[in-house]
């Protein structure tokens, strides 16, 4: 694949990425890629064949995301800071989260619905950040509870922003997150 050819398929999975989020999956056409993209319609069918080739992109563009943040964390000196990073990162899209939902939680449910297209690749999307969150909690001495650590944490963050999107109201997730952030630091 050349440059150019790159380029244009990081613009198609850019919009792909953003008009899912904003729209939903199953929402969102081919030619609404395109136009996002500002890439031909007929260029789209090039770079991806199906939907589901759609959707895996989707959802390794989120599956990156991660994998950048953790990578970013192992800078951050202690677990417990970490955990609190990963909060401050959820309550910094405050915004658009009371707009949208949570960008991995919603396309997860969408496409946990679905038949076919991305099904069981989507699972790791919030399975991976909370064997994460589970792995800082061993380091802070918590092995036993580890796992049931990480769920409270992942579920009181999912859950608030689903709450924030129903109410329109960022504040809904930006007080969690506060809540979330002192419940962290004093374990």
């Amino acid at each position: 694949m050349t440059k150019r050819d790159s380029g244009k398929r990081e613009r198609l999975v850019a919009a792909a990425v953003n008009l899912a989020y904003r729209n939903g999956f199953t929402s969102t056409s081919l030619a609404d890629i395109a136009k996002e993209s500002g890439v031909p319609l007929g260029n789209v069918y090039y770079y991806f064949k199906t939907r589901d080739d759609i959707a895996a992109a989707i959802i390794d563009h989120h599956r990156q995301a991660f994998d950048e943040f953790r990578a970013r964390m192992v800078e951050v000196p202690s677990a417990k800071a970490r955990l609190v990073s990963f909060i401050n990162m959820t309550v910094a899209n405050a915004g658009e989260v009371a707009r949208h939902g949570s960008p991995s939680g919603s396309l997860c449910a969408e496409l946990l619905k679905s038949e076919t297209t991305g099904r069981d690749a989507v699972r790791p999307l919030l399975a991976d950040p909370m064997g994460w969150m589970a792995e800082q909690f061993a380091e802070m001495g918590h092995g036993d509870d580890a796992g049931a650590l990480a769920l409270q944490l992942q579920a009181s963050l999912q859950g608030a922003s689903l709450l924030a999107q129903n109410a329109g109201d960022p504040d809904v997730l930006t007080r969690e997150g506060a809540r979330l952030k002192m419940w962290v630091n004093g374990l």
